[in-house]
């Protein structure tokens, strides 16, 4: 098990464990993600047929203007947004859209999640610590 600490954008008692989903590209709430379902689909996007719904969501950071927190805001409300956000560098328009929907959201962590975190792997999510723990996933 691995431990990392971060910036916690709600600092509120929270706990949240599930599933990692890892994608290396930055991340278009209002575009990149339909709200309907919550894959991703954008074109050439390394996540492009994953869905986010009910997973730990890391990426490199989000993307875009004013319309992240509108998208990030859609699906939470249809019940597909992720159950935590970890990314490396912060973005306002993200930050906004999970402070409106209460969702955990942790960055700036002191290595490259990236490369410390895989798909599949078991997480769980203290926002307010600011900190993770990571439970590798082993195939046998």
């Amino acid at each position: 098990m691995d431990v990392l600490k971060g910036k916690s954008v709600l600092k509120k008692h929270s706990i949240v464990e599930g599933k990692a989903l890892v994608v290396k590209d930055l991340i278009a709430f209002w575009a990149g993600i339909d709200w309907e379902s919550g894959d991703i689909v954008e074109v050439a996007h390394s996540g492009r047929g994953q869905n986010v719904t009910g997973k730990i969501l890391v990426f490199p950071a989000g993307k875009g203007g004013a319309g992240e927190t509108f998208g990030y805001y859609y699906l939470y409300r249809n019940s597909k947004a992720p159950l935590a956000l970890l990314c490396n560098t912060v973005q306002a328009t993200t930050v906004a859209g999970a402070v409106i929907c209460g969702t955990p959201m942790i960055y700036g962590f002191e290595k490259n999640i990236l490369e410390v975190i895989k798909t599949g792997d078991h997480i769980r999510v203290n926002s307010q610590k600011g900190e993770i723990e990571i439970f590798k996933e082993y195939s046998m």
